[in-house]
């Protein structure tokens, strides 16, 4: 799963980021990538790298080198969670000189601008909470593997959503949002059949983060329907 992660981010990310230098097209950065966003990239991409690599250390039983990188990671999660914020509180005013530039308003060029701080929001705070548990419950597998399994999830729907759009772009089919939801709800559903399958049941673990994980994202569309939250997440960023 954690090589899936990384799959995900690097298709995701590909046109505005990895592989920017081959598009010649790019609306939201037509002046280039701002150096946070460039910054917050290289972060995140690191923290998907450290969880392959830790995954494959345990796979190989090499349990003593897991341990030292945890460290690191740990050092890692506390970037990615700054770079986050930092690159949040950012974006409002990077889509208002957007809409500018273009002569359009703010809901023209980003729709749904609420929705995504408070996803972003709700996933920090899911983030701080599985890797803080997940260092916790370092000494008890079943549980710091679901953990940091969800650590991975929470930030996944920035790539998938791009995946999305990257699909409908190709197929002239705008199913952006919808694809990226299916991929999320295929992941995060298949820790249920692999404990159904192993154990016979699901981890009491998995179904609280599985509920946590699905009632934020569903919170996260409503509240950027309301008026009064709307107003609220872009004073808060």
């Amino acid at each position: 799963m954690s090589w899936i992660f990384l799959g995900l981010v690097f298709l995701g990310f590909a046109p505005s980021f990895y592989l920017k230098f081959l598009v010649e097209d790019q609306p939201f950065y037509p002046k280039g990538l701002p150096y946070p966003y460039i910054l917050h990239g290289f972060i995140l991409t690191c923290w998907y790298v450290f969880l392959v690599l830790q995954t494959t250390l345990i796979q190989n039983r090499s349990l003593r080198l897991h341990r030292k990188f945890g460290i690191l990671g740990a050092f890692c999660a506390f970037l990615v969670l700054i770079s986050t914020f930092w690159v949040i509180s950012l974006f409002p005013a990077r889509m208002a000189e957007l809409a500018n530039d273009l002569g359009k308003t703010v809901e023209e060029v980003e729709p749904g601008l609420s929705g995504i701080l408070w996803l972003d929001f709700f996933m920090s705070l899911l983030f701080v909470g599985f890797v803080g548990l997940g260092i916790s419950e370092r000494n008890k597998p079943e549980a710091h593997k679901r953990l940091m399994f969800f650590s991975g999830l929470v930030f996944l729907f920035a790539a998938v959503f791009r995946v999305g759009g990257i699909v409908g772009f190709l197929t002239g089919i705008n199913t952006g949002p919808i694809l990226g939801l299916v991929i999320l709800l295929l992941i995060s559903t298949s820790i249920l059949f692999y404990d159904k399958r192993r154990f016979g049941k699901v981890h009491l673990l998995t179904w609280f983060c599985f509920g946590i994980y699905w009632l934020a994202i569903i919170a996260s569309f409503i509240l950027g329907e309301s008026e009064s939250t709307k107003t609220l997440i872009l004073q808060l960023f």
